[in-house]
């Protein structure tokens, strides 16, 4: 899901559709022009429905850093990549995450290559990372089963 996001998603007014989404779902208009790295990575899993895979939606998973913490308090962190796996970048090294996008490939030489929201002044992109700037990784429990997703308009509504 995804990998059908990639390209420009910032709109003109600092807004996005995943910040509109979380904002509506929240009951916070605050988050439609918020950062929406971890935003993005909700409403793919949400529009595939395994959005309980990574937690589910809390206001508090907007703020990467609090999301870490849910993967560390919920016994599912790792610093082993794996596809799947939610990265969670720490690259000014403080300790705390500040962006975070999710692992597409392992490349067994100290680099990763993810999809991430929020990244190159707005867009989704595919990016080559260093394992030296992943403070750790959230290791969801997907669903079994592959969801299909129907074609068709940008709405992040079912109907």
């Amino acid at each position: 899901m995804a990998k059908t996001q990639i390209g420009p998603r910032r709109r003109a007014d600092g807004s996005t559709k995943y910040g509109d989404w979380f904002a509506e779902l929240i009951g916070d208009p605050a988050y439609r022009s918020g950062d929406f790295c971890a935003m993005g990575l909700l409403w793919c899993a949400w529009r595939t429905d395994q959005v309980l895979a990574l937690g589910g939606v809390h206001r508090e998973w907007a703020w990467v850093p609090s999301w870490w913490r849910h993967w560390q308090d919920a016994g599912r962190s790792t610093q082993r990549p794996a596809r799947g796996r939610i990265a969670f970048f720490d690259f000014n090294s403080t300790g705390d995450p500040e962006h975070v996008g999710a692992v597409l490939q392992d490349n067994g030489n100290g680099s990763i290559i993810t999809i991430e929201f929020n990244t190159l002044n707005g867009w989704c992109a595919i990016r080559g990372r260093r394992l030296a700037d992943v403070l750790g990784f959230g290791d969801p429990e997907w669903q079994g089963r592959r969801v299909t997703v129907v074609a068709g308009g940008d709405s992040c509504w079912r109907g």
